[in-house]
């Protein structure tokens, strides 16, 4: 597939499957809404599509201009307000629409925002459906509608609850209504707010939500990692809690804190929930998806659960299309987003969150006590800003040439594999930066990785 990465120093449009990003006011701008919502309707023609937002300031004024858009073309609107992305992924199916799109910038910080795009399927666009996408949004090539065929909107306030439904099909929660379990949430001000309450109330589990209004006036950085997740640490620390949980701004990721407030690491997050799931499904044949930057310990529970493991390039499409064509037990990415095909297409915190209750609850253990049972590999994750996508080439060919002779892999920037450690450096898909990922046995080993390319 050939890149849609579009980098300027200060005006950086990001395009790639999962659709566009940009800073508000200067890149991401109410136009390109409009110009999305026209390409879209005129791309699939006639139907439905289903909006939902993050609790970004800046999403009802991107929204509007998306909506006016796909009723322009003649395309019925399902707005379904401020939800979290699965969610919408959820309501596409829900109500058989032809597509459906998140006004979100997912883990970016407050000042840009984006559309992210999905098929009938409920699943972010494959190659072949965003090029198509792509043309007449580059071409303009818009099949306006007259006054007398414009689309209607309609809202749908019950979307939550209808997503925790699905849930709730797949996994029983009487176990975890039953467990007495403790829980503390930081939602962020984002669009897990409403969502988690909603669940946790349904769980029956004694719970605190930190940072619970939708403001979107995040109260750290959106990106769910260890340095901007104090405040749980401090909670749970001070409480008496079984398990914590921080989402990012859009609530497709999820991440674990341990009963003593120990945050025990994006990929770790993910193999804690995949080891529930593929213990459920003891007894049939099993594989499992993730993207090349995620962890071995992912490999060693696989190995213990007999999963066929495929990698594939970094990207939740990515996965999921593999998801799809290898019929997979369950897939995710390493930054804490966990795929359950049983219940959807996408990385879904809700879903990661009645999991996880529901391993606690059947085993019986503390999380400490689960995650003490997988082998110990320490990631770094760096990252570095670039001006322009010139840079990157660079920076590759320098990374292939201080590793040459060694096992190489291509797919997705240059990864390379040294059997107990690895060392991965890529573009990102949603930032103009490049990211560095290693890991090893130990952090020095793990960052003499990193210093070897720096």
């Amino acid at each position: 597939m050939k890149s849609f990465i579009m980098w300027g120093m200060s005006d950086s449009l990001i395009v790639s499957l999962s659709g566009f990003r940009g800073v508000v006011g200067v890149s991401m701008q109410p136009q390109l809404a409009l110009e999305v919502g026209l390409s879209l309707g005129t791309w699939i023609e006639k139907g439905v599509v289903v909006v939902g937002t993050d609790s970004r300031t800046s999403g009802c004024m991107l929204k509007s201009a998306l909506i006016s858009g796909l009723t322009a073309v003649g395309i019925d609107v399902i707005d379904i307000g401020v939800v979290p992305t699965p969610t919408v992924q959820q309501m596409i199916r829900f109500h058989g629409a032809q597509a459906g799109v998140v006004v979100t910038a997912s883990h970016n910080p407050v000042i840009w925002n984006g559309l992210k795009l999905m098929s009938d399927a409920g699943a972010f666009l494959d190659v072949s459906e965003f090029e198509s996408f792509y043309k007449i949004f580059k071409d303009r090539t818009y099949a306006l509608k007259r006054w007398d065929r414009m689309g209607q909107v309609r809202i749908d306030e019950g979307a939550l609850d209808s997503h925790i439904d699905v849930i709730f099909q797949t996994l029983d929660p009487s176990l975890i209504q039953n467990a007495n379990l403790s829980v503390v949430i930081d939602s962020n001000n984002g669009a897990g707010c409403e969502a988690d309450r909603r669940l946790l109330d349904r769980l029956n589990v004694r719970y605190t939500l930190l940072n619970d209004e939708p403001t979107g006036v995040f109260s750290h950085n959106p990106e769910p990692v260890k340095e901007h997740l104090t405040e749980i640490q401090s909670v749970m620390a001070s409480g008496d809690y079984d398990i914590g949980f921080a989402q990012d701004a859009d609530a497709d990721r999820l991440v674990i804190f341990d009963e003593t407030g120990h945050f025990i690491g994006e990929d770790y997050s993910l193999a804690f929930c995949m080891d529930c799931i593929l213990s459920l499904s003891e007894g049939t044949s099993k594989s499992v998806v993730v993207n090349l930057s995620t962890s071995k310990v992912i490999e060693a529970l696989s190995t213990m659960h007999q999963a066929r493991l495929v990698y594939t390039k970094i990207g939740e499409s990515f996965v999921t299309q593999a998801i799809k064509s290898q019929n997979a037990t369950v897939g995710g990415e390493g930054n804490g987003g966990i795929i359950y095909p049983k219940i959807g297409w996408g990385r879904d915190s809700l879903v990661g969150i009645v999991v996880a209750l529901h391993y606690l609850a059947y085993s019986r253990k503390t999380v400490s006590e689960i995650v003490g049972g997988y082998p110990k590999y320490v990631m770094i994750r760096e990252k570095i800003v670039v001006d322009d996508s010139g840079q990157v080439s660079e920076f590759l060919d320098h990374v292939k040439q201080v590793f040459f002779g060694e096992s190489l892999i291509l797919e997705d920037g240059v990864k390379v594999d040294f059997g107990d450690k690895w060392i991965h450096v890529r573009p990102s898909n949603t930032e103009p930066i490049i990211r560095l990922f290693a890991e090893a046995p130990t952090e020095h080993e793990a960052r003499d990785l990193i210093d070897s390319v720096k």
